[in-house]
Order: structure tokens, then sequence, then C-alpha cells
């Protein structure tokens, strides 16, 4: 049975990797434990209950699955918790609605409260799984919730294994059974879900790879939670929070007004990543961006941006000239290494004033293993946007290190240098002393030499306007991963694609309108394969 397409927001296509689809400005992503103490206080504060919670949530799941499919058969994998208690109200609503309907009792007991109110359900034998589910439409997983630790154990990972080998749509109930909603690891048996309704805010870990893969289509939907009383310690990047976070212009704004960048990048040879960094920086909306590179880049950076102003680095005098100049200064794209780029560096950092500095790629080479010098050297509005690997180079530990928990890692290395630090990968993770912010564009499409080199200049504009460090990076991670997801393909598009389409896609986050659906707090949708 074909499922129908959700209506999405209309400015955007619906192959975005997420966070333009969403009724919150503000989209939280609690751990597992921050969800349960949300909760709790809904509670105990009188603002809900727990039967009216579970109500809505199940009442919600099961209209994420009507908006989907054509009535037919459903299956509910019910768990002993509330995660299948939430499954049950999903099933009697689509009973109500015309569903056949099924539920299988997968835990030691029933889910507790009980919520058939006088409903009779159909109840299948959870040791002939597969024969009951084999014929399903939909099945809902409600095995597992958000406080499940580990790989699943016994009968329940057996379970899954049946589940995930038939050919039938899953919907997965707050999360796939088998995740970790709090670091996304998946240890063992994990449910794949086509998608996953995660009721109140999207857990932190369902945005994380691996448990990402696992999710499908991600839906985070509004079920009567109210304000967080205590705010998550990570936040989602999404295109209704950007659109508050950028600035227009003054009618008689001038150039002065925009910002001054300078962008120190490009060794002999990788003339490109200035180039790049410097028409981001243009598109992004810099006043006048200079661009201090190779001697031998002149004719290249000149010929390539007519609009920037070229500064020979082999010039001390000119280097500090326009470091002093600048509003914000970007140092390390294509910068090459060795001791003379770090000496360059470490004269680019003593030269400038007051102005925020962003260091990428051979910039933070340039401290490798010694970043307790660089910490010195840096103040609490600059930022580093690592990848994986120069973070390693820079901390003098093996790239393992730092991939095996890339939490924990972006937010220890903000606070060992006082500054925000954006860690890159699927999805970029950008850490300041005391918060965290989820990137929810881009995803494999950034996957191309170079785009690096473009977040870093478009970074650099917002920074020279005058935006802090983290929103001036939060506003370059959107709006340059919405622009690479603009091609028809993720693989096969170029870096050099993206500054160009910058303009537009501030044009369509400026504009974003209301969402078809505003019980939606967030949405994504499923990664590509």
């Amino acid at each position: 049975m074909s499922p129908t397409v959700p209506a999405v927001d209309a400015t955007f296509p619906d192959g975005a990797g997420g966070g333009w689809t969403a009724a919150a400005r503000v989209v939280w992503l609690p751990t597992a434990d921050e969800m349960a103490g949300i909760d709790r206080h809904a509670v105990a504060s009188g603002a809900s209950s727990e039967r009216v919670l579970i109500e809505t949530a199940g009442r919600e799941v099961a209209r994420q699955i009507q908006r989907r499919h054509s009535p037919g058969r459903a299956v509910a994998l019910a768990g002993s918790g509330h995660n299948g208690a939430d499954a049950l109200v999903a099933l009697r609503t689509l009973r109500t609605w015309g569903w056949d309907v099924v539920a299988i009792q997968c835990g030691s007991r029933a889910p507790e409260p009980d919520v058939t109110v006088g409903w009779e359900l159909e109840w299948g034998d959870a040791d002939a799984l597969a024969t009951t589910c084999r014929n399903a439409d939909v099945i809902l997983d409600g095995l597992l919730g958000t406080g499940a630790r580990g790989a699943p154990r016994g009968r329940l990972s057996a379970i899954i294994e049946e589940v995930n080998a038939l050919e039938v749509p899953i919907v997965a109930v707050d999360g796939p059974s088998g995740v970790d909603f709090t670091t996304g690891s998946v240890e063992g048996a994990c449910v794949r879900a086509g998608l996953t309704v995660t009721l109140g805010w999207p857990k932190l870990g369902l945005l994380l790879h691996p448990a990402r893969g696992y999710c499908g289509e991600l839906v985070a939907v509004e079920i009567g939670f109210p304000p967080p009383h205590e705010p998550p310690g990570a936040r989602a990047i999404t295109g209704r929070w950007v659109a508050s976070l950028l600035r227009g212009r003054a009618p008689d704004a001038h150039k002065g007004d925009a910002g001054y960048v300078t962008i120190v990048a490009g060794q002999e040879g990788m003339a490109g990543a200035a180039v790049l960094a410097g028409r981001a920086a243009s598109r992004a909306g810099i006043g006048i961006v200079r661009i201090v590179s190779d001697p031998a880049n002149r004719d290249i950076i000149q010929e390539s941006l007519p609009d920037a102003v070229y500064v020979p680095w082999d010039s001390d005098d000119a280097v500090r000239e326009s470091v002093s100049w600048a509003d914000a200064i970007v140092l390390g794209p294509g910068l090459g290494r060795g001791d003379e780029r770090r000496r360059l560096a470490e004269s680019v950092l003593g030269a400038r004033g007051e102005q925020p500095v962003l260091i990428d790629a051979d910039g933070l080479s340039a401290w490798a293993a010694d970043m307790d010098d660089l910490a010195a050297r840096l103040r609490p509005y600059d930022v580093i946007t690592p990848h994986p690997g120069e973070l390693a180079r820079l901390q003098g530990v093996e790239l393992p290190a730092v991939q095996e928990d890339r939490l924990a890692v972006a937010r220890s290395t903000a606070e060992a240098l006082g500054c925000a630090v954006l860690l890159k990968g699927a999805p970029s993770l950008l850490a300041a002393v005391g918060e965290l912010r989820v990137s929810t564009t881009g995803g494999k499409a950034l996957a191309a030499g170079g785009t690096g080199d473009i977040l870093s200049g478009a970074s650099g504009a917002y920074l020279a306007a005058g935006y802090a460090a983290p929103d001036a990076v939060s506003v370059a991670l959107f709006l340059t991963g919405a622009a690479a997801e603009l091609s028809a393909h993720a693989i096969g598009h170029a870096a050099s694609d993206v500054p160009d389409r910058i303009p537009d896609v501030r044009a369509r986050v400026e504009s974003l309108a209301a969402p078809a659906d505003p019980a939606i707090l967030f949405r994504a949708t499923a990664p590509p394969v």
C-alpha cells in the first residue's frame, strides 16, 4: 500500500535534510535523562497528567500514520512501559479510523497504565510474531523507550531481528528500539524504522549516527509538555531559529556597515581554498574581503575574486595592516604546514586587537599537539572549526579518540580552549561553554573537498557583521548546508556550486511560512542511501 506524501513547508524542497519544517523557533534536543525530567515536571507541576500525555502521544502517532497510509492492517509491538502504552493508544485510535488492528504483548507484562478503556483489541501471539506481522501494512514499534540502555536482551533482541526481516513499513514510537536516545549509539539489535514519531522534543541521540540511520523520516510532535523548566543542554539549528538570528540592513547602509573580513589562506597550489572562502564571504554579505595569500596565487585570486583585495603574505607590514583593518579574521584554509606557517599564524593572532578570529584547517594544524599554547592565544569570542582529523592533530591523539564520543570531545575542547568549537561531521556539533548546537542541514552533501573553506568564509562574514561566534557559525552552517542540498543529487556536486546559492537560501529562510502541521515541532526527511 503506497504511502501518501506528507505536506511540508512549501518554501523548500522535500529532500532537505531537516530543520525547515518546525513550528517551534527553538527546538531543544534533550538527553534521555533530561527528557525524563521534562516529563516528571509536566506531571508534578499540574501542567498535564501521565495519562493525558500518553493519550495525546498515541493519538499523534496515529495521526502521522494516517497522513501517510491508507487504512489497512496495523500491528503494535507493545513493551511493558509507557512506550507500549503509547503504541496501544495509537492502535486503538487507528481502529476508530477504520483500521484492522492487532496488538502483541512483547514485554513481561501488559503496559501500564491500561489504555484499552473498554476497547476490545485483538491480541496476537508473540511466538508467532512473523506470521501475524507478515500481512500488516504498518508495524508500530513500542518495545523500548527513552530509558533503555545498552543492547536489547533476550526475546526482545529476537523480536527486533524478526521484524526487520519483514518487508513491512515500521513506525517507531518515540525512537527505534535499540538506539541510545542520548548518545546515538547502537550496541545490538535495533529496529529499522521508515518513520519515527518522537514525542515532545526530538531526543539528542536521534540526530546522531548511527541512530539517525535507523529512524527514517524523523518527526517530533507536540503532546502538551510545558516549556522546559531547566533548558536542555543542546538545541537544533533550524531554519526558523536562523531566521530570528539574521540581521537586515538599513536603507542607507554602506559597505562598512556590512563588515570587513580578512582571510589568511592558500599556500602555493592551494589558491582554491582562498577563492572558495572569499566567494562564500561575499555571498554571505560581507562589505569588503581581503585575501592574504601566497604571492604565487596573486593572479588566480584577482581573476577569480575581482571584488576582493589581494595582499601578499610575504609582507609583514601588509599582513599586520590587513589584520588590524578587519572586523574579523579567518585563518587557515589551505594555509599549509611547517614552521613558516606557524610563524605566520602566530603573527596574525599577535597583530589583532579585539577582533574575533576563526581558525580552521591548517591554521589549527600549526598548533599540532600544542593545544595549551593555542588556548593562551584565544579569546572567548573566537571559534575553531576542525574536522575530526584536525582536532586529533591539535590534541595530539589518534583519530578514534575523537570519534568515539564526539559530544564529549566537542564540549571538553570548548572548555579547554575557552571559545566556541565546531566539530564538523554528520551532524556537525557546535559547542560553547554551557551549550551545544547540532546542525540539521548538509549531511553527505557536504562530503566534498572545499565545503569547509566555504563554511569558514561565510562564518567570517557573519563574525565581521557583529554576530556572536556561536550565532555566526550557526547561521553559516544552516545556510551553506542547505545550499549544498539544493543539488539534485547529494553525490557529485562540487563545493564551488555552493557559494552562489547562499543568497537564495537566505531569502527562503527569511520568508519561512508557518508549517502545514503546527503540531510538528521538528521534521527531517529520511537520510538518503
